[in-house]
């Protein structure tokens, strides 16, 4: 049977399993217990910093083979046999071999689970976890947005829908504080198709009330091309909202985790070929930026922010740049910078040749509504004079 034991060494209760060894050849209400072993067996403890599922996969593997070996009762007359030795010491003999084996399947859970993916949460993130379908269901959720100005003539010429999560109390959580959570939570996707709905619905609302045709950038991620019917519902609901596909683009993201190249290749084609721009976002991280250029038909690239944020003390981050710009020329690929938070990086990218500029030297995301007045006034070309009030 199992039982909690104290394992003699932490003074922590662990599991035990206790196992009654009867002599063989006797009749059953002759039989005579030799011995009760609690041994080997200290499985995990429940009061330890283990986690749950390795206790069940440790716990569940050892009493299978409990069930296999146990059940198989040659296994006692192949000893006896193979050893010479009595049948009662080929009992304890085959006893020894369990305890081995079983004691090698624990160490096999072991390294298994060390191998697996997985997570803790706090009390904290398991709280957010479980508030945000009610979150996006109460609309608290909702994208906001960055503009994208065109350096040369101040025009908003695009915008980048990020997610925001505002309290019904006015509070804001921070974007770190639920989407790589809702990543490694499995609730990306549910979040995901509620910025692309939410989107698309903003377009088309622009267009109809306020005859306002801006670009709208949506950030997928490889996963979503890869292991879902993302694309056809993207295109689908423009058709639904009559939103011209144009107005959409989509910015990849974690290229770097790219498996199937073909279905990846297929969707952006898909997406390219319904009228959609489609960016390789954060280009010059990951180990595979320029392979996943070559192999997917992007139409434009984004530089990563942290080599825009470097640029004005860093000479190998200014090189780098310098080398997208070159290769986004040669291929006829857009150029997008974004992180950018300063006049002087705004005029060095301008020299470079880099035209479309997103950051904080032009706005912060912003609600919708606010976004409609800031795009239909032009942006300065240049750094506003610092004038002095006495």
């Amino acid at each position: 049977m199992i039982r909690p034991v104290d394992d003699g060494m932490t003074g922590q209760p662990a599991m035990a399993i206790t196992v009654k060894l009867h002599h063989m050849g006797q009749p059953a209400g002759h039989a005579r217990t030799i011995h009760e072993h609690a041994m080997f067996l200290p499985l995990l403890s429940p009061t330890r910093h283990d986690s749950g599922l390795l206790n069940l996969l440790a716990g569940g593997a050892l009493l299978v083979v409990l069930l296999a070996v146990l059940t198989w009762d040659g296994l006692r007359d192949v000893v006896a046999e193979a050893t010479g030795l009595s049948m009662a010491r080929g009992e304890m003999l085959s006893l020894l071999a369990l305890m081995a084996i079983a004691g090698l399947v624990v160490y096999l859970a072991r390294r298994i689970w060390d191998l697996i993916p997985h997570t803790r949460f706090s009390t904290e993130e398991r709280r957010i976890l479980r508030s945000l379908p009610q979150a996006l269901a109460r609309g608290e959720i909702q994208p906001h947005f960055q503009p994208v100005v065109d350096a040369d003539t101040g025009k908003v010429v695009a915008v980048e829908a990020l997610a925001r999560w505002v309290k019904a109390d006015g509070t804001m959580l921070s974007p770190g504080q639920f989407i790589g959570l809702a990543e490694r939570g499995g609730l990306i996707r549910l979040l995901t198709k509620a910025i692309v709905e939410h989107a698309v619905r903003t377009a088309a609302a622009w267009r109809e009330l306020h005859d306002l045709d801006i670009p709208i950038s949506i950030n997928l991620s490889v996963e979503d091309l890869e292991a879902s019917d993302l694309v056809e519902h993207l295109i689908a609901l423009c058709d639904q909202y009559g939103v011209p596909h144009g107005a959409i683009r989509v910015e990849l993201t974690e290229t770097q985790s790219i498996v199937h190249f073909d279905v990846v290749n297929k969707a952006v084609t898909t997406l390219r070929q319904a009228g959609m721009a489609v960016y390789l976002d954060d280009f010059g991280t990951g180990y595979a930026s320029l392979s996943v250029l070559h192999r997917i038909p992007f139409t434009g690239i984004k530089l990563d922010q942290s080599f825009i944020r470097t640029l004005r003390d860093d000479p190998r981050a200014d090189a780098i740049v310098r080398a997208s710009v070159a290769i986004a020329r040669d291929l006829g690929l857009s150029l997008v910078a974004e992180g950018v938070e300063d006049w002087e990086t705004r005029d060095r990218l301008g020299q470079m040749g880099v035209r479309h500029i997103q950051g904080y030297v032009y706005a912060r995301p912003m609600p919708a509504s606010d976004l409609i007045a800031f795009a239909q006034q032009a942006q300065p070309v240049a750094q506003p004079a610092l004038t002095l009030s006495l």
